[in-house]
C-alpha cells in the first residue's frame, strides 16, 4: 500500500458507519441516548443527535447509567449510553452490574483509541475489552469506523438489539475512532432497514406443564419477586393462582402488591414465613413456582431453604438461573402466559391450603396496622407516602432499610401505583440517578424512597435532576445512619462505640440547608399527619422537590419486633 492511500484511511470519515448504526437503532425501537463529554467519543454524540434520538447530556458517567437504568425499567426499551475512552466507562460499572441482575436492557457505547494507540502509553487510554466482564451479554470490539463499510453497522446493532432486548441486560460496543474525530461535511442520515421484533413468550409447554401440576398438587404457591411486570402479566398471575388455589407470595417491588385484585395475593410473606407456630402448622410445601426474581423476604428464602419443595419451577424473562434457595427443579425462561383455553378452567372450588395462607396473612394485616400511626416508626412512613400515591405514580424504593419497611407496611389498598427497586445486586448506590431515569421514561409522576446514607452516594443525581428539570419528588428517611445494622447479630455481638463508628456511619450532613442552597422545593414534616398534607401537594404540583423527615431506628425495630411478636401469640392461640 503506498503513502497516499495508508493516509487515506486513516482520514476516512467514521460517520456514514455511526450514523447508520443510530439510525437501525431508532427504528428497533430505541428514543433515548445519555452521553457524557468527551472528545473520542465525538463521532458517537454527533451522529445520535443527527438521526433524531432524544439525546441527555451527563457530567457523570455514574449518574448516567443509572439514568439509563432507571428509563429502561418504564420505558421497556434499552437507553444507549456514550461516553469517551479511558476511566470514563469504568463509572458505568455499578448500572450495569444491576442491569445485569435485575435484566433490564442497556447498551454501553464506549469510544476508544484504534489499535495502534492501545499498550503504549498513550494518554486516556486503558484496556477496554472485557471491562464488564460476564455482567454483560454481549461485548463487542468493533472494527476502526473510520474505515469500516457502513452496512455491516446494522448488523452490530441489530445483534446488540437482541442480545439486550431478547436477553434482558446490557451489551457492551467498543468503538476504536482515528483521528480527525470531527465531520468534514455535511451528516447524511440514510433510510432505516430494519424494523422492531419482540422476543417470544412463555411457551405453551410451560403453560401446560404448569396445569399439570396444579391438577396434581394442592400444596403449592406462587412466589413473585421484584420484577417490572405489566397489566397483562400480573392479570395472568392472578388468574393462575385462582385457578389452582394456590397463594401468592408477593414482593413489594412485584406490581401485585396493593391492587386488591385477587384474594390469594399474599402481603405478609416475612412475617408468615419467619413464624415458628404458622410454618409448624403448614404440610409440606409440594410445588412452589418462582415468577423472575426471588422476593426480597429473608425470611421467605431461609424458610424455602429448610422446607424445599419437591417441585421448584423458575419461569424467569432472563437467562440467569435465579435460584438463591438451590431447589429449582425446572426452568422455563420467557414471560408467564395462558393460552385462551386453558385460564377458563378452575381446578378446585376449596382448598384448605389456600385458606390458612389468607387467614394467616389477615392477622399479619391486623398486627402491622397498629403500628401505621407512630410518628417515628419508618413503617408508617412508608404507608403515608403510598396513601398519597395515586394510579399514575411510580415509587422507587432504595434498598438496604427502605425494601424492608415496603416488606411490612404494603397491603392491598386497592391502588395501581407502580413500583421500582434495584433489587438485581441490592445497591444502595444510583438511587436518586434511577429515579430520574424513570421521571423521563414514564408519563406520571416518580417518587423516590431513600434513607440518608443513600442519598449521600448520589448528590450527582440530584445536580443532574435539577439541570434536566425532572419531574420527581425525593422522600429521604434520615435515621441517622445505617438503620439496617440495628437489626442484625452485629448490633448485640459488640459495644455502641464501635458499632457506632463502623456500622451506623451517620453523615450528620444539613440535609435541608444543602437543597435549599441549590434552590430545591424542600419541606420537613415533623409528623405523619404532615407528611400525608405534604404528599398531597407534591403529587398535584409538578417539578422537583424534596421532603425531609426524621425517623428513629429503635421506634422502628421495635415495631419490628411487636408485630411478630403479636402475629406469634394470634397464631399459637388459634392452634
Amino acid at each position: 500500500m503506498d503513502k497516499k492511500s495508508a493516509n487515506d484511511i486513516h482520514q476516512a470519515s467514521p460517520y456514514p458507519f455511526a450514523i447508520r448504526f443510530f439510525t437501525e437503532m431508532k427504528a428497533l425501537g430505541v428514543t433515548e441516548v445519555a452521553v457524557s463529554p468527551g472528545s473520542r467519543n465525538t463521532p458517537l454524540v454527533l451522529a445520535a443527535d443527527a438521526t433524531g434520538l432524544n439525546v441527555k447530556v451527563f457530567l457523570d458517567e455514574r449518574v448516567a447509567g443509572f439514568y439509563a437504568l432507571g428509563h429502561a425499567k418504564v420505558a421497556k426499551s434499552p437507553v444507549i449510553l456514550v461516553c469517551t475512552s479511558g476511566t470514563a466507562l469504568a463509572n458505568y460499572l455499578p448500572a450495569v452490574i444491576e442491569a445485569n441482575h435485575s435484566g433490564v436492557p442497556m447498551i454501553v457505547c464506549s469510544a476508544d483509541r484504534p489499535p495502534e494507540l492501545r499498550q503504549w502509553g498513550a494518554g486516556q487510554t486503558i484496556d477496554q475489552v472485557q471491562i464488564y466482564g460476564t455482567n454483560v451479554r454481549w461485548f463487542y470490539d468493533l472494527p476502526v469506523a473510520n474505515n469500516t463499510d457502513p452496512s455491516q453497522a446494522q448488523n452490530i446493532a441489530l445483534r446488540a438489539w437482541d442480545r439486550s432486548v431478547s436477553g434482558r441486560g446490557p451489551v457492551h460496543l467498543n468503538w476504536p475512532f482515528r483521528e480527525p474525530l470531527e465531520p468534514m461535511s455535511d451528516l447524511e442520515v440514510p433510510k432505516a432497514n430494519l424494523k422492531p421484533f419482540n422476543a417470544a413468550n412463555f411457551s405453551d409447554k410451560g403453560a401446560q406443564r404448569l396445569m399439570e401440576l396444579g391438577k396434581k398438587y394442592e400444596n403449592g404457591l406462587i412466589s413473585v419477586g421484584p420484577n417490572d411486570l405489566d397489566d397483562d402479566a400480573i392479570e395472568q398471575i392472578c388468574r393462575f393462582s385462582e385457578i389452582v388455589h394456590w397463594p401468592i407470595i408477593s414482593d413489594p417491588g412485584s406490581q401485585i402488591r396493593g391492587r386488591a385484585i385477587s384474594e390469594t395475593v399474599i402481603t405478609s410473606g416475612e412475617i408468615l414465613c419467619g413464624s415458628v407456630p404458622f410454618t409448624e402448622s403448614l404440610g409440606s410445601t409440594e410445588v412452589v413456582v418462582q415468577i423472575g426474581l426471588a422476593p426480597t423476604s429473608k425470611a421467605y428464602k431461609r424458610w424455602l431453604k429448610e422446607n424445599p419443595p419437591e417441585h421448584h419451577v423458575l419461569i424467569s424473562p432472563i437467562v440467569d438461573w435465579v435460584d438463591p434457595s438451590n431447589s429449582i427443579t425446572e426452568i422455563y425462561q420467557g414471560d408467564l402466559f395462558f393460552p385462551h383455553s386453558e385460564s377458563t378452567k378452575t381446578l378446585r372450588t376449596h382448598s384448605a391450603w389456600l385458606e390458612q395462607w389468607k387467614k394467616g396473612n389477615a392477622i399479619a394485616a391486623s398486627a402491622v396496622q397498629q403500628h401505621l400511626q407512630d410518628d417515628r416508626n419508618e413503617l408508617s412512613i412508608v404507608n403515608a407516602v403510598i396513601e398519597g400515591a395515586d394510579d399514575e405514580v411510580y415509587v422507587m424504593f432504595s434498598n438496604s432499610m427502605i425494601i424492608r419497611d415496603a416488606e411490612l407496611a404494603l397491603q392491598n389498598n386497592g391502588t395501581n401505583y407502580r413500583t421500582l427497586c434495584n433489587r438485581g445486586a441490592n445497591g444502595i448506590d444510583g438511587i436518586i440517578s434511577t429515579t430520574l431515569g424513570a421521571s423521563f421514561g414514564s408519563e406520571g409522576k416518580v417518587i423516590c424512597l431513600i434513607g440518608d446514607v443513600a442519598t449521600t452516594h448520589d448528590f450527582g443525581g440530584i445536580l443532574a435532576s435539577m439541570r434536566l428539570k425532572a419531574d420527581m419528588t425525593i422522600v429521604i428517611f434520615d435515621n441517622g445512619g445505617g438503620g439496617i445494622f440495628s437489626f442484625l447479630p452485629i448490633s448485640n455481638a459488640i459495644d455502641k462505640e464501635h458499632f457506632d463508628k463502623y456500622f451506623l456511619t451517620s453523615p450528620k450532613l444539613p440535609f435541608t440547608d444543602i437543597f435549599e442552597s441549590l434552590g430545591i422545593d424542600v419541606s420537613t414534616p415533623d409528623t405523619i399527619k404532615e407528611l400525608k398534607a405534604e404528599m398531597k401537594k407534591t403529587i398535584s404540583k409538578s417539578g422537583l422537590s424534596v421532603i425531609y423527615y426524621k425517623s428513629d431506628t429503635d421506634a422502628t425495630l421495635r415495631a419490628f419486633r411487636s408485630i411478630r411478636d403479636t402475629f406469634d401469640q394470634e397464631i399459637s392461640r388459634k392452634a
